[in-house]
Formats: structure tokens, sequence, C-alpha cells
């Protein structure tokens, strides 16, 4: 893991959880507050394998390596995976104008396990 990218992804991390609050207790939407839970626990991830940027991989490929470099290690936990696969498939699906805004039970589900995943994360070396 490099170092200077992991600290600047975690503190990425931090900020997102702390506008998803924010934005929460603003009653601004659950679809604002979903994109900032689902780029807490994103820019954790890219900070875990040291990447500035995604490149060519995709969303899915990253989830993937998480699985196998992390939660299959038990440094996090199967819940975290689950939410992270929620929240991608809730802020990826179509962007068409049908398209339904996140549940307050959504939001409910994920505020903990997310909260849980930073702190994991930051207690990361």
């Amino acid at each position: 893991m490099k170092e200077g990218v992991f600290k600047k992804r975690l503190k990425q991390a931090e900020d997102s959880l702390k506008d998803a609050e924010m934005l929460q207790a603003e009653g601004l939407g659950n679809s604002l507050v979903l994109a900032k839970l689902y780029h807490t626990m994103i820019y954790g991830v890219l900070g875990l394998f040291g990447l500035e940027d995604i490149g060519n991989l995709s969303h899915a490929e990253l989830l993937e390596r998480f699985e196998r470099e992390y939660v299959s290690r038990g440094i996090f936990s199967t819940e975290h995976l689950q939410a992270l696969r929620l929240a991608y498939n809730l802020t990826h699906s179509c962007d068409c104008v049908d398209r339904k805004e996140p549940q307050d039970r959504d939001l409910k589900y994920l505020f903990p396990v997310v909260k849980d995943f930073y702190r994991v994360l930051s207690s990361i070396d």
C-alpha cells in the first residue's frame, strides 16, 4: 500500500462520511446521501490498493479484489462488502427519468455499516 495515497484517500473517505451526515441532517435527498456513503467506501478501497485513480479498472473489479484481499482474510466483514455492493448497485443503476430515490431503510442500514467500515479502515497502519 502506498502510504501517501492511503492517507489522502482516508481523508477523502472521512470528508465524504461527514458530508453524508450533513446532507442527511439537512434533508437534501437520499440520492445525495447515498452517493457520499458510497464514496466513503470506494475512496477507502482505492486507498487500500494505493490507487490515485481507478484507471482501466471497473468498480466491480475493485469490489472483487477487495473481497479477495480484505474480506476473505477477515480484515473487513462480509457485511462491509454487502453494504458496498448495495451502495454500488443503488448509485450505479440506470440514470433514467424513472429512477427511484433510495429508500430511508437503505440509509438506515448503510450508515452504521459505513461508519464501521471507516473505523476499520482508519485503524489500518
